[in-house]
């Protein structure tokens, strides 16, 4: 399907989204950070951990991250007080359709063990590992991101966005998403959703150990392409309806070399 720039920008002008917060008391590190062409760079976008390899433009990235910021508050918005995580990704995945990218392929399963528990970072482990594999160089990324966050204090900008978007009460949902260059496609989004569900109050959901008959786990895997003239030409409207929104729900990180 061809890129329709003008029904694009008329989603985002008419789309339905949650209050625009109050920035009176933003936290420091909040916020979209320099982004850079040359780096690989890894944000958190809501519940979203977004890893950018390098060769992607700035002012695309720019738009690739209030893409998804867009989609997930839009997505927020229409599905309510609907507490299935995977009705959530749904429409989150058709937002962003709506604004130009093809979803070129999208699965959804349970994740199950032969034990009585296992650790969800352990699961998710293997569906990145398993998904990215064959792309070089993309899971070893997304694993450091993952991995840095076992390290990092819980106060820092990133852990605190990312805990407070990602759980509530006993539903967790969130994603990690690797964005690179593709010669065929222009620029690809791998994108691995998660979906957790506990019989108690969740306190956090990379680190939970899930027991058989009282925690599941789902997951939402798709790859997704855009055309970067494409996300460039859109960018300030995006830039515009999300501008107010960044500095509370977006946060860079740095967790070494990716």
């Amino acid at each position: 399907m061809a890129f329709d720039l003008e029904h694009a920008k008329q989603f985002l002008k008419t789309a339905s989204l949650p209050d625009k917060p109050e920035l009176l008391s933003v936290a420091p590190g909040m916020g979209m950070p320099t982004l850079e062409p040359a780096k690989q760079q890894a944000l958190v976008v809501g519940s979203n951990v977004v890893s950018f390899t390098t060769g992607v433009d700035a002012d695309v990235k720019q738009a690739i991250t209030d893409s998804s910021l867009f989609a997930q508050l839009a997505a927020a918005k229409a599905v309510g007080t609907n507490t299935d995580p995977l009705v959530f990704f749904d429409a989150y995945f058709a937002n962003l359709g709506t604004l130009g990218w093809q979803i070129l392929h999208k699965e959804t399963a349970e994740l199950s063990s032969d034990e009585d528990a296992f650790d969800v970072h352990e699961a998710i482990i293997g569906v990145i590992t398993s998904f990215l594999s064959p792309i070089a160089g993309a899971a070893a990324a997304v694993l450091v991101v993952l991995e840095g966050l076992h390290k990092m204090d819980t106060n820092t900008p990133f852990i605190t966005l990312f805990n407070k978007q990602s759980h509530h009460g006993e539903i967790g949902r969130f994603q990690f998403t690797y964005v690179y260059p593709d010669p065929e496609h222009g620029l690809m989004a791998e994108a691995m959703a998660f979906s957790l569900k506990a019989d108690t109050e969740l306190t956090q959901v990379l680190f939970f150990k899930l027991h058989k008959g009282k925690t599941s786990l789902r997951r939402s895997t798709g790859s997704l392409s855009i055309d970067a003239n494409a996300m460039k030409a859109l960018q300030p409207q995006l830039a515009a309806k999300m501008n107010d929104y960044r500095k509370l729900y977006i946060a860079g990180v740095e967790l070494g070399t990716l």
